[in-house]
């Protein structure tokens, strides 16, 4: 007698077993591919942003070293009077060159003096002001080529000029600048420099640096 076999497939069950077996595996994998993506893109925002904070308080510290050079002050050290006066105009004075605007708790405010014989106005006095904007969280700067004299900062010195980055993701949240502590209002001096940032997208992820700058130039 011929037998014939008949062969079952999956029953319903099943099928609704492998699929939600399924469905967990493809859950999980995209959870874990999201998991990676955005801990990836979180490291990459905190790598730029601290970037351009170090870029930025690269500049400010290469300039603030820089205060108070001017080639006659060996001169001026030998008795001329003349080249004395003209070294003695780019000194940083900790009270003229430091300023706190309305409602800081410290300085957020300086301005840097020296000579410079490659200018963009040709060899002479470089006068550089950075300032802290708040209502914008930017810092800005500003350049000129003519000396003060005895006048101190204002808030019209510090409010002008451009942002030192004009990356529109990098929030400014705080600048302070002090001098540093020990250091007399004469002879070699150092300044604090404190600058807080955050990333405008996502202001959680934020960072902060300090730096000690000594004022290369002091002490004649």
């Amino acid at each position: 007698m011929l037998k014939l076999n008949h062969n079952s497939g999956f029953s319903v069950v099943e099928m609704l077993v492998s699929l939600v077996a399924g469905l967990l595996v493809v859950v999980g994998a995209t959870s874990l591919f999201t998991s990676v993506m955005v801990s990836g893109n979180t490291t990459l925002m905190l790598s730029r942003l601290n970037q351009d904070v170090q870029s930025i308080t690269d500049i400010m510290v290469r300039d603030i070293q820089r205060a108070g050079y001017h080639p006659s002050a060996a001169q001026g050290m030998d008795g001329d009077a003349s080249a004395a006066s003209a070294a003695r105009a780019v000194l940083f004075s900790t009270t003229n060159d430091l300023y706190a605007s309305s409602g800081a708790s410290a300085p957020d405010c300086i301005r840097i003096k020296y000579w410079d014989p490659d200018s963009a106005s040709g060899a002479g006095s470089v006068v550089r002001v950075y300032g802290y904007d708040a209502a914008n969280k930017a810092l800005k700067v500003s350049t000129s080529y003519t000396v003060p004299g005895s006048s101190a900062l204002g808030s019209g010195d510090c409010s002008g000029g451009s942002k030192l980055i004009s990356e529109k993701e990098v929030l400014i949240d705080s600048l302070n600048f002090a001098l540093a502590s020990g250091a007399s209002g004469t002879g070699m001096r150092a300044i604090d420099l404190a600058i807080s940032a955050s990333h405008a997208n996502r202001q959680a992820l934020s960072m902060s640096l300090q730096r000690q700058v000594k004022l290369r130039n002091d002490g004649y």
